[in-house]
């Protein structure tokens, strides 16, 4: 069996909420597979339980759900996964509020390289 499919299924328990297509996690885009490893191997190494990553997910969706319309275009589930990640990281003091910002404006810039 696939060993991120295990982890998946350890951590994650209902996948349902997943996007994915014939059982396989789909991401359109490189950056979201990362986003989505990323929070998982957080929660592997301890960093946080992974109930507190979905408790954080569920209230960025909720709070999004109470200003936008179900139909609104710019809803993006990745966007919501990354921004509680990012809530998270910073509540359980694993980077600072000011070094996200550094290190997503120096992404940005084109001046830290991407990780595959």
């Amino acid at each position: 069996m696939n060993v991120l499919k295990t982890r998946v299924d350890q951590l994650c328990g209902d996948r349902s909420a997943l996007p994915k297509n014939q059982e396989k996690l789909v991401f359109d885009e490189p950056w979201q597979g990362r986003a989505f490893g990323l929070a998982l191997a957080l929660a592997e190494q301890g960093s946080y339980q992974w109930d507190e990553f979905r408790a954080s997910l569920i209230a960025t969706i909720g709070a999004w759900d109470k200003t936008h319309s179900p139909d609104d275009p710019d809803w993006h589930y990745y966007q919501h996964w990354l921004a509680s990640l990012e809530k998270l990281a910073m509540d359980k003091a694993l980077i600072t509020e000011a070094d996200l910002q550094e290190r997503t404006q120096a992404f940005l810039e084109r001046r830290r390289t991407e990780v595959i």
